[in-house]
């Protein structure tokens, strides 16, 4: 009798084989990535002309960028207008000591790093008591700060001369190099968001002082964050200094660089691990798209792009697909995944269809 119902309610209901669906549709996105990263480890000794490898290199070394100030900007909510500062301070100390002091690029990439996380740590600790607006502000003006010290700095960095660095044309190396460095940062940026640490971060983000009163030190995680992400983009600035060869500080502090970096992380997602890598790759392919076919009208085209962007998915791609429910497309797209679903989500399924045994 039981077996019979539990047939008649399987073909009415469809309820699928719990264990072993829920692990194939739990390994699926793991294997796909997998692949994934084989097949672009695999790229380059497939033949591949510089100017394909200068692009996907190019593209890895703006997930790593924008994901750096996903850390502090997405999941703090702390809106960082100036971390171009650390790229830039990042490629002058590689500059400087692999012109003035001989040394070779692998050793000053950890110093660089470091340098940049000092800065961070002593722009940041009195910086990060400002809330919201000021705190982009302040940022905003310690990056035309660092900028114009760097200019006047002339016996160190050569002022608007620039440095020039040994040439390093191997489009291979800095292509894997960015790779490593792109599936480094998203895999923490995955443990991050799954960590009490990253969880503490977004608590932050919703509701600093609520946090505070449940005991978070929010000015150390806010602290260790910054410090963090700066040390990733200081790192990044020097790859990117030895890369071109040639750095002087309209190149190295860029003020393009604040609007890119910020533009790709909205685009995907604030405070998503994928938001990042998503928003830069579509960026960069529409950025390129369309610079080719419109020329000079690319800056209206793609700020029409944005501007339904924002007003259609505000939370970005990433985050409407996961928690849009509040806008009119994150509504469709749930209800779209439900109606691919064949109607079997756990979670909407209703009553009469669930599986009874009968005695």
């Amino acid at each position: 009798m039981s077996s019979s119902v539990a047939e008649e309610a399987t073909t009415r209901g469809e309820k699928p084989a719990p264990g072993r669906n829920v692990r194939e549709i739990r390994y699926k996105p793991v294997v796909a990535l997998v692949l994934a990263l084989i097949g672009m480890s695999l790229l380059p000794q497939m033949g591949l002309s510089d100017s394909v490898l200068l692009t996907l290199s190019t593209m890895f070394m703006w997930i790593i960028l924008s994901s750096s100030w996903n850390f502090i900007s997405g999941f703090t909510g702390y809106v960082d207008f100036g971390h171009g500062v650390f790229f830039g301070l990042g490629g002058y100390v590689t500059g400087i000591l692999m012109v003035k002091a001989d040394m070779s690029f692998a050793s000053t990439v950890p110093l660089a790093a470091v340098f940049a996380a000092a800065c961070a740590l002593i722009v940041g600790y009195p910086l990060l008591r400002l809330r919201g607006v000021y705190f982009s502000i302040a940022m905003l003006g310690s990056f035309l700060a660092v900028r114009e010290l760097v200019l006047m700095a002339t016996p160190l960095t050569e002022g608007s001369q620039g440095l020039v660095l040994p040439p390093e044309v191997n489009r291979v190396f800095f292509y894997y190099l960015y790779l490593i460095g792109a599936v480094a940062v998203v895999a923490f940026a995955w443990w991050l968001r799954r960590s009490q640490f990253g969880a503490s971060l977004l608590a932050i983000k919703g509701d600093e002082r609520g946090a505070e009163a449940r005991g978070i030190n929010t000015t150390m995680l806010k602290l260790t964050v910054f410090c963090l992400s700066a040390a990733i983009t200081g790192a990044v600035g020097a790859c990117w200094a030895y890369e071109v060869t040639f750095i002087d500080p309209e190149i190295m502090f860029r003020d393009s660089f604040l609007i890119n970096v910020a533009i790709m992380t909205v685009l995907g997602g604030l405070g998503t691990v994928w938001g990042p890598v998503i928003g830069t790759a579509l960026f960069l392919m529409v950025r390129d798209t369309v610079w080719a076919e419109q020329g000079n009208s690319f800056l209206v085209v793609f700020g029409a792009f944005l501007i339904v962007i924002v007003l259609f998915m505000p939370e970005g791609i990433v985050g409407t697909i996961q928690r849009g429910e509040r806008t009119v497309l994150g509504r469709l797209i749930k209800r779209l995944r439900h109606r691919g679903s064949g109607g079997n989500d756990p979670a909407v399924r209703p009553p009469a269809l669930a599986v009874r045994s009968v005695k």
